[in-house]
């Protein structure tokens, strides 16, 4: 796979991550000033390269393999994050020094990192988080985690989110690879995203890291026509 993915054109790999970011083959069309037609001709060469698929297996295979290594240094970050809170919580004695031990540990993360409640409101950001989306912890403290997800998503996430709650021992939720994120400004970028559920006295808390996928060189020079 890795191999057949490298063979894709500047223009075929422009295709994918905008339909990654949830654009319709109209509107990625629109976008890169070519007609729908013309995209067609692109989805058929990318079908022969990585196979007959359909259009959401391929952006999907497309997303994980670029996002892979990402994925599994995140993975070893947040287990190395989530053991630090777990020891340092057992010898902490206070629960104010349990608060800033862990405010200490979250804000030297290099990954933006949202503590979720069960209700899906926003407890925590750390300052990658208000670097990444754009605002101020206390913007974000109490506000539902759809506002960081584009309005067409809602649904489905609400529903993985209960899925994953329900029971998150068995359903590793936890791996999300090109999924389309929203900052304050109203733009959006891809993101890869590791969750894990933590049991607390207040019910299941989500930590969730997130890190923009860099796909800027991708989409910042556009090929003309049909290479």
């Amino acid at each position: 796979m890795a191999e057949a993915l490298e063979s894709l054109s500047k223009r075929e790999r422009q295709i994918m991550l905008l339909a990654a970011r949830g654009l319709t083959d109209s509107g990625i069309a629109q976008k890169l000033e070519i007609s729908a037609a013309t995209v067609g001709t692109y989805w058929g060469r990318i079908r022969t390269k990585l196979g007959h698929h359909s259009r959401t297996e391929l952006v999907a295979n497309y997303m994980r393999e670029k996002a892979s290594a990402t994925l599994d240094e995140m993975r070893k970050q947040n287990e190395a994050l989530q053991a630090e809170l777990e020891l340092k919580s057992k010898t902490a004695d206070q629960a104010r020094g349990k608060a800033e031990m862990l405010r200490r540990v979250l804000s030297a993360a290099p990954d933006a990192i949202l503590l979720v409640n069960q209700d899906g409101l926003i407890e925590y950001a750390n300052d990658e988080a208000e670097r990444l989306f754009g605002y101020s912890s206390h913007e974000l403290a109490n506000q539902l985690v759809n506002l960081l997800i584009p309005s067409r998503f809602h649904g489905l996430h609400s529903q993985h989110r209960s899925m994953y709650l329900a029971d998150p021992t068995k359903r590793r939720m936890g791996d999300h690879y090109g999924t389309p994120a929203l900052r304050k400004d109203g733009s959006e970028f891809l993101t890869a995203t590791t969750l894990s559920a933590m049991k607390t006295s207040q019910g299941q808390v989500v930590t969730v890291c997130v890190r923009e996928l860099d796909e800027s060189k991708i989409m910042d020079a556009p090929e003309s026509g049909v290479a």
